[in-house]
């Protein structure tokens, strides 16, 4: 499944750039304009512009070359450039304010949308840092109200940290939410077949033997209509566990559809895929089904198996195969498990 959350920070970066080169020509029109504020580092307000421009454009050709954490590098650079030496230009210039400085808050918002949360507080720490050493030598910025310009730097960046915090946990939530089955917390049908496409498409390296498996509970209507429906959840959520506990963490399972479950195993070294089935069939038939304080007597499942040769060589047909031997073990008697390995 690609990466959601740095495709949306790549398309922020996409709408940020923009904007940013509009500041910066908009700034350089206002510092050469003959009524702009006299300055006498006219000609370093210039080439400090200059330098913006030129970070502005290397964080374009990064994000440009899908470079996410160089093109958020230069953005947060350009950020960094552009407040620093604004303060040290109007220092050496004689005009100390903290006007220049409210824009250490950009850099902190720029560094916690698009740089990992320790990163952003080290580089929140550090400038409040070299804040607190600019305003003590420096007597003119002494005088005027530090400390709330202080409280509100940290605030700004308190804020930003969480509010981004935040959209990242809901991001991924809403990431697993779109691949996992709500009742049973397995993957859905939409990432067992992407998995599935992703897998035909890789070439096979070393010549490892890979499967898949279809099944499906043997009478399952049976304990919907005799117990009632929520009866049958537990059925789904108990035979879930099961197969988590049962295969390793190499094999992706699947709630494909109703009763009817999917697994993709990507490599059989230790045991023949038949071998594999025909144990999870007994395994499952042993279970005890204790629901509401009484049993819900045994649960069987038929099973289709079938493993990877050249000649399915599409999702299509790989499924199409798997879910014939499911069929044939269906109509041949059930609790069973028939395939090709």
């Amino acid at each position: 499944m690609p990466d959601t959350t740095t495709d949306l920070r790549i398309r922020l970066l996409r709408l940020i750039h923009p904007l940013m080169l509009v500041m910066i020509l908009f700034a350089f029109t206002l510092t050469i304009a003959p009524l702009s504020f006299p300055s006498p580092n006219r000609h370093a307000y210039l080439l400090l512009l200059l330098v913006l421009l030129l970070l502005l454009i290397l964080a374009m050709i990064a994000r440009h070359r899908n470079h996410y954490l160089l093109s958020a590098s230069f953005t947060l650079g350009l950020g960094l450039v552009g407040t620093w030496s604004s303060v040290l230009i109007n220092l050496n210039a004689g005009i100390p304010d903290f006007f220049p400085l409210c824009y250490v808050t950009i850099t902190i918002i720029i560094s916690s949308l698009f740089l990992p949360a320790l990163f952003t507080i080290l580089l929140s720490v550090t400038q409040i840092i070299l804040l607190a050493v600019l305003v003590a030598t420096n007597e003119t910025l002494l005088q005027q109200n530090w400390p709330s310009f202080f409280f509100f730097v940290i605030l700004v960046a308190f804020l930003s940290m969480i509010a981004n915090y935040l959209i990242k946990i809901q991001m991924l939530q809403m990431k697993e939410s779109a691949i996992r089955d709500h009742l049973t917390g397995l993957f859905n049908r939409r990432y067992f077949d992407e998995t599935l496409s992703n897998k035909l498409k890789r070439e096979q390296k070393g010549g490892e033997p890979w499967g898949i498996i279809l099944l499906d509970i043997d009478y399952f209507k049976h304990f919907n209509d005799q117990y009632g429906h929520d009866a049958g959840d537990f059925v789904l959520t108990r035979l879930a566990h099961e197969m988590l506990s049962y295969f390793n963490l190499s094999a992706t399972i699947c709630r494909y559809g109703g009763d009817e479950f999917a697994i993709l195993l990507p490599y059989l070294q230790q045991q023949e895929l038949g071998t594999l089935c025909e144990n999870l069939v007994e395994r499952v038939h042993a279970l005890d089904l204790p629901y509401a304080g009484k049993s819900l007597g045994s649960m069987s499942i038929s099973v289709g198996y079938v493993r990877y040769t050249e000649q399915l060589s599409s999702a299509e047909l790989f499924l199409k195969q798997a879910d014939s031997y499911l069929y044939h073990a269906k109509q041949t008697g059930r609790n069973q498990a028939v395939g090709a390995s």
